[in-house]
């Protein structure tokens, strides 16, 4: 039994936030129901398109049949699913709706953007089979590297969502030699453009997305094009989470095109 003093894995942070839930690779049951539930995984059709307001570029049927079918860079002979590279019209239609909608999301206080976080910290783990699958079969990493990837990512919510309550939440009060109130609030500055590259395909993309969201800034998201299937799906469920729309668009295409414009 551990020392009531020492906290358990889950409860490292205190009462901060939950420690990210990890998988015992050396259990063979819990491999066991991990691969199973990441077999079912891939045998679903994995798409990316640009994602504007909230709504994909085109359907699933569409992107299959138009976008770019994406290999297994251990096995290229494996398609895991196939993206529709993001046109340039749509790169300015994401920007405007992201202008448009920055005020909207820095107005909503800061505790509730936090419960968005959570929320989606949730649904991150809950589809964690999912993540794995995908970091495996289209980032190649191993299945170890894959289960510290989602915990770093469900971390990465949890912690800005404490620091937007901390930081946003409140105005904080500064001395006042002179008698007089000082104070100072923290708000969001626009519109921030999230490029994360393809070794870190949801934990640096998650990282630079949720820190932003956290402070009110909206949020147009170009994943690297190796790796957006992951992304993708990273961004539909931070939208199931309570994420507007309008406040998070992504992009995938080529980093100097896309990137680029």
């Amino acid at each position: 039994m551990p020392h009531p003093r020492i906290p358990l894995p889950a409860r490292i942070f205190g009462a901060e936030r939950p420690n990210s839930a990890g998988v015992n690779l050396a259990d063979g049951e819990a491999l066991a129901t991990l691969a199973g539930a990441a077999q079912a995984a891939l045998a679903e059709r994995h798409v990316a398109s640009a994602i504007i307001d909230g709504r994909a570029a085109a359907k699933a049927e569409a992107i299959a049949a138009r976008g770019r079918a994406v290999t297994s860079p251990a096995d290229r002979r494996l398609v895991v699913g196939h993206v529709l590279e993001t046109s340039e019209a749509d790169v300015g239609r994401a920007l405007e709706v992201a202008s448009g909608a920055f005020a909207g999301w820095d107005g909503t206080p800061a505790s509730e953007r936090a419960v968005i976080l959570e929320r989606a910290a949730e649904l991150f783990e809950q589809h964690r089979a999912e993540f794995i699958a995908l970091c495996v079969r289209e980032a190649g990493k191993s299945v170890a590297d894959s289960v510290a990837e989602v915990r770093e990512a469900v971390d990465f919510l949890r912690y800005y969502a404490q620091r937007a309550r901390l930081d946003f939440g409140k105005k904080l009060v500064l001395p006042g030699p002179t008698g007089e109130s000082n104070e100072l609030t923290l708000r969001g500055r626009g519109v921030f453009v999230c490029v994360s590259p393809w070794n870190f395909p949801l934990a640096i993309f998650t990282g630079q997305v949720a820190a932003a969201l956290a402070a009110g800034n909206a949020v147009i998201a170009k994943p690297a094009e190796q790796t957006a299937l992951v992304a993708a799906y990273a961004t539909r469920l931070l939208h199931a989470a309570g994420v507007p729309g309008g406040a998070l668009g992504f992009l995938p295409g080529d980093g100097a095109r896309v990137g680029g414009a």
